[in-house]
């Protein structure tokens, strides 16, 4: 390896290449809070609906297809993407063209999907261009994400670069979070109060919130050079089911997915539930919900640091098994007060649930880096970089984990029950999270982190010097 011809990437770029995560998220977020609630209103908002609530074949509605159309193309998209990105051989590089070129598509896909055509009334002709806008929208996501995070095998020379830039990516991505779920309902009130019409405000504030995000998505674009940052990539372009297979057959990456996908079980079902944990478990009014998440997401800043530091010191898997271990903890405690969540129960409840900050922190940090470490390895130990077929392998399954996971929770909530009165659908939830982190914990335990790094031990001391 000629390390000589690659260069650390300076904190500031590092911060920059960060802010692409919160645009990303933004934009993502906006779709998958708000379409739904946009292009069929509750009925007390005494709104026309946009596309019809008619079922077709007794299950598939024109609004649950839009949604599902895109995540079909994120899915099929990745590999395809990926191995585009891969056999790259511009003079820009292998990953700058894809963001550069998906970035203002990304945004604009984002407005366009709240114009419809016919914005004042239900008509088919809304369905489709959701339909449409929908798939493309995920089209340019992809284009941008996968490049993106592979970015992180290749802009990263040693583990501690690697974790310092996926928690830039992790602390950006939360702040994103943040501005949609907290800001934006601000702002659409505020345009409601000056007299602005509900689905006029949403557009305003959309158009509002794509604005900065391209600018950010640009700036995550330019803040590398890959003949500068990255080290020279020589191997020949390959298909996409070879790539893709070879990925596969690396052992540690194999395992490590193994110990994610129960992993990312356990955390959809919580993210699935904390609604109904609030209103059933913890028996409050759904505003109560936004004190949950404020105590989950500011524990899990708050461990951000720590995170950071330990990971570098102690390997990313130990910290990722006693995070694990930690879910496991605070999701049967919870179970197990559910059962009498009065007096002091009730805050000592809260307070457990807070912890579980501590182990989505570690998620958002260390998932990432330990991808790109062992695509990192791989391209060190065979020659053929490849680092985007690793992120585009990763996230078939565990968008299938997604899918089965809000599956078995749809089924858990309809055969044992989902309210107060009824409470065990939502209580087995909770046993269900605690269980798969137990079987993420053994699998994380036996990953061979050490395995992997020694095949980068002569770049780790080149760039750590």
């Amino acid at each position: 390896m000629q390390y000589k011809n690659a260069a650390n990437l300076s904190r500031r770029a590092q911060v920059a290449y960060g802010a692409g995560s919160s645009a990303f998220t933004m934009l993502e977020r906006l779709i998958l809070l708000y379409v739904p609630f946009y292009f069929l209103p509750p009925r007390e908002y005494r709104l026309p609906n946009l596309v019809s609530e008619e079922t077709f074949l007794g299950l598939v509605t024109i609004l649950g297809a839009s949604l599902a159309l895109g995540r079909i193309v994120d899915a099929a998209a990745d590999p395809v993407v990926a191995t585009l990105s891969d056999n790259c051989r511009l003079h820009l590089g292998r990953r700058k063209p894809f963001l550069l070129l998906s970035a203002l598509p990304l945004a604009v896909f984002t407005v366009l999907i709240f114009y419809p055509p016919f914005l004042g009334q239900e008509h088919m002709v809304n369905g489709i261009w959701l339909a449409l806008m929908m798939g493309l929208f995920y089209l340019a996501f992809t284009a941008y994400v996968n490049p993106y995070l592979s970015l992180l095998s290749e802009l990263g020379h040693t583990d501690a670069t690697r974790i310092n830039l996926s928690t830039m990516v992790a602390l950006f991505g939360m702040l994103g979070m943040l501005l949609i779920t907290v800001l934006f309902p601000e702002i659409v009130n505020r345009l409601q109060d000056t007299g602005m019409e509900l689905r006029a405000s949403y557009r305003v504030a959309v158009f509002g919130a794509a604005l900065p995000s391209v600018i950010m998505l640009y700036l995550a674009g330019f803040s590398f050079n890959e003949s500068r940052h990255c080290l020279p990539v020589k191997s020949a372009p390959q298909g996409l089911w070879k790539s893709l297979g070879q990925a596969l057959k690396v052992r540690p990456f194999r395992h490590f997915i193994a110990g994610e996908i129960f992993m990312q079980f356990s955390m959809n079902l919580v993210t699935l539930g904390l609604l109904y944990y609030t209103v059933v478990i913890f028996r409050q009014e759904q505003r109560f919900m936004a004190v949950l998440a404020a105590l989950v997401l500011g524990s899990a800043l708050l461990a951000f640091p720590m995170i950071n530091y330990t990971a570098k010191k102690k390997g990313k898997a130990r910290i990722l098994t006693i995070s694990v271990l930690i879910l496991a903890f605070c999701s049967m405690v919870v179970f197990l007060l559910s059962f009498n969540m009065t007096g002091v129960f009730f805050y000592l409840g809260v307070a457990v649930l807070a912890l579980a900050g501590i182990p989505t922190a570690a998620f958002s940090i260390l998932v990432n880096p330990t991808i790109a470490e062992i695509a990192r390895s791989e391209a060190v130990r065979t020659g053929e970089h490849r680092e985007a077929i690793f992120f585009a392998a990763r996230a078939v399954p565990l968008k299938i984990t997604i899918a089965i996971a809000g599956g078995v929770f749809g089924f858990l909530l309809s055969k044992f029950g989902r309210d107060i009165a009824e409470p065990l659908g939502v209580q087995l939830t909770l046993l269900l999270v605690s269980l798969a982190s137990l079987a993420a914990y053994f699998v994380f335990r036996s990953y061979p982190e050490k395995t992997v790094q020694e095949s980068l031990q002569e770049e780790e001391k080149y760039f750590g010097k």
